[in-house]
């Protein structure tokens, strides 16, 4: 052994190296800016009015996107005794998500809510009492599942009153470490509210336990804003990347993005096909709907269902099985077939399978009932880019999914399927391009 020791390097160890750290010099300036919403300033949840939140990032700046905020006040239009209990964060009500830049359309994520909740969920339990924090203060998964909701558990916002809340978008463009240049990146975000008003809050006339006298279903959205920090170079280096992209040059931001598909399904085995051209998949993430019963969280968008839930405990006959054909490849082998083996799956698809100090927040009990989710990895090593499978050759993806003939009568009535991508955002002073 000490034969072998002797050929490592010696190395000063951080307890005796006194050179300081790197400075940023070059950055002259840094400001905390707010964009207003263009036109109206006041959306309303019962369908009439504006349906699309618009804002437009311009800057001679760069942007910093891990400061970047939705913040907006929901308004209680109810009586004074109706409260309005919202479920889960801000972004709850919103279901489409688009982001564009100079006229490249950069990430269009339908089905928002849902695919911002599932990602949420995806996150440890410490992040998602900040994020509460900056959202409502509370959400409606917090109580073990089966156990219904009452006016304390969902307290709300008074009638006649509003609170101001905040959300950090689910986004790749806003979760890459990249500054962006708005001077030749100019950013458009649009917000889709709901369809369904009631689709983000209590709903009184099918929750148990919550009556219309003290239940609201009014709101409003006002002063909305992006909140973000813009960044100044100095004369040097800024003149330094105007000339690198006058001189024809140009500087790609590698990002991620969300592509979803939602499909009707019956029966105890299942088969959703997708056909999309992506040059790296990433991952593929899976969750399934039923609507079971009257509890205020059972909302398409929320409920990630598992046949245990009607059972409330483990049934070995209620266990699902799944498997992802592209092509001629399957993911895993060998089918899935246990809720076990699911959740290994699912750890390795987030990218924390070998860590001890990464989790979900996601209980055994919440995983068998309410937060189930399947996430398939399809990358040819972990943690590294660019090592995706591409299908566009034209492979049909398909994924498989089947379950016991004794509880055919509960299998899900909807599957969800979100396609995890690696994308390119190449900026020159010609233009936006944008890879896939």
């Amino acid at each position: 052994m000490e034969q072998i020791t002797q050929s490592s390097e010696d190395q000063l160890i951080d307890g005796l190296s006194f050179k300081l750290g790197n400075s940023a010099s070059y950055i002259t300036d840094r400001k905390s800016v707010s964009f207003q919403a263009t036109g109206s300033n006041v959306y309303t949840g019962n369908g009439t009015g504006t349906k699309v939140i618009k804002f437009q990032l311009n800057s001679d700046g760069w942007v910093d996107p891990s400061t970047v905020r939705v913040m907006f006040s929901l308004v209680n239009n109810g009586a004074a005794a109706e409260l309005l209990r919202t479920l889960q964060g801000p972004h709850s009500f919103f279901r489409r998500l688009r982001i564009s830049a100079g006229g490249a359309l950069l990430e269009d994520i339908s089905d928002y809510n849902k695919v911002h909740q599932m990602f949420e969920v995806l996150t440890s339990v410490h992040n998602r009492d900040n994020d509460d924090i900056e959202g409502f203060g509370h959400r409606s998964d917090t109580v073990v599942p089966g156990t219904a909701h009452t006016t304390v558990t969902l307290p709300g916002i008074a009638g006649q009153s509003s609170q101001t809340v905040g959300f950090k978008l689910c986004s790749g463009v806003f979760n890459q470490p990249k500054l962006i240049p708005l001077k030749y990146c100019p950013l458009t975000i649009e917000l889709e509210l709901v369809t369904n008003h009631l689709d983000p809050i209590v709903d009184p006339a099918t929750a148990a336990g919550f009556l219309t006298t003290d239940t609201s279903t009014n709101w409003q959205i006002s002063d909305v804003q992006v909140k973000c920090d813009i960044v100044t170079l100095d004369n040097t280096l800024q003149n330094n990347y105007d000339s690198h992209l006058l001189s024809g040059k140009t500087l790609p931001i590698n990002y991620n993005t969300y592509i979803t598909q939602s499909q009707v399904v019956s029966g105890k085995d299942v088969s959703v096909n997708m056909s999309r051209a992506i040059t790296r998949l990433k991952s593929i993430f899976v969750t399934l709907y039923r609507a079971n019963s009257t509890e205020a969280q059972d909302k398409e968008w929320l409920n990630f269902y598992h046949p245990m839930e009607v059972v409330g405990s483990y049934s070995k006959a209620h266990e699902l099985e799944f498997q992802v054909q592209i092509g001629a490849r399957i993911f895993p082998e060998y089918p899935i077939r246990s809720l076990s083996e699911s959740y290994t799956q699912l750890k390795k698809a987030v990218g924390i399978l070998g860590s001890n100090f990464h989790s979900l927040s996601i209980t055994p009990t919440q995983y068998r009932n309410q937060h189930f989710i399947v996430g398939i990895d399809t990358e040819k090593t972990l943690g590294a880019s660019w090592t995706g499978i591409n299908t566009r050759s034209g492979d049909l993806l398909t994924v498989k999914m089947k379950g016991d003939t004794s509880i055919e009568a509960v299998m899900p009535t909807q599957m969800f399927v979100v396609l995890h991508s690696d994308n390119i955002m190449q900026i020159s002073d010609g233009g936006i391009s944008v890879f896939d």
